[in-house]
């Protein structure tokens, strides 16, 4: 039994559903609905004036608490399904696979520039031609070597592709239908 349910007046003046409605700023339809409901106690067509008056704002106050409630659990429940969907994601690899290509992105960042200063290298020290070919070619092996070894650890594309937004997908996840 609700805490409004349990409201009862004693001694009480006996009204019609319009009077009601006057007090409540609703119609006297809408008077009926809530005895319908349980709300108001009805007796042959007439209800108990001020029971009625404090019924109404103690089932006011628990429908806002419900509201409020029920509100607060969807909050719940939205990071409930976040942490249910990371652990899910974590176990299928996916954050890890995200997390390497960030990784190689920024090796290959890094590694490209480190190519094209490495190969003005040998112009710069010696005019001697057969030299210079010769320091090329140990630059170019020790490329080559490096990206064998990157091969080796499973990445055959080296991190080209673009990595993947973790936060886009996870907003695009809450934005729900526009």
């Amino acid at each position: 039994m609700s805490e409004w349910e349990s409201i009862v007046v004693e001694g009480d003046r006996w009204v019609s559903p319009t009077e009601i409605g006057d007090w409540l700023a609703m119609t006297a339809e809408r008077v009926r609905q809530l005895a319908v409901d349980g709300v108001f106690r009805r007796q042959e067509g007439t209800y108990p004036h001020r029971e009625c008056v404090l019924r109404y704002l103690a089932w006011r106050a628990a429908d806002r608490r419900d509201a409020t409630q029920t509100a607060g659990d969807s909050r719940i429940r939205d990071l409930r399904a976040d942490e249910i969907a990371l652990r899910l994601e974590r176990e299928s690899g996916a954050l890890i696979a995200e997390a390497r290509a960030e990784a190689l992105a920024i090796v290959d960042e890094f590694a490209g520039p480190l190519r094209s200063d490495m190969m003005s290298i040998p112009p710069r020290v010696t005019k001697d031609l057969a030299l210079r070919q010769a320091m090329e070619r140990e630059i170019e092996a020790a490329f080559g070597a490096a990206s064998k070894r990157a091969d080796a650890a499973g990445s055959p594309d080296l991190g080209r592709s673009t990595p993947p937004n973790r936060a886009a997908r996870r907003a695009a996840r809450h934005a729900g239908p526009r």
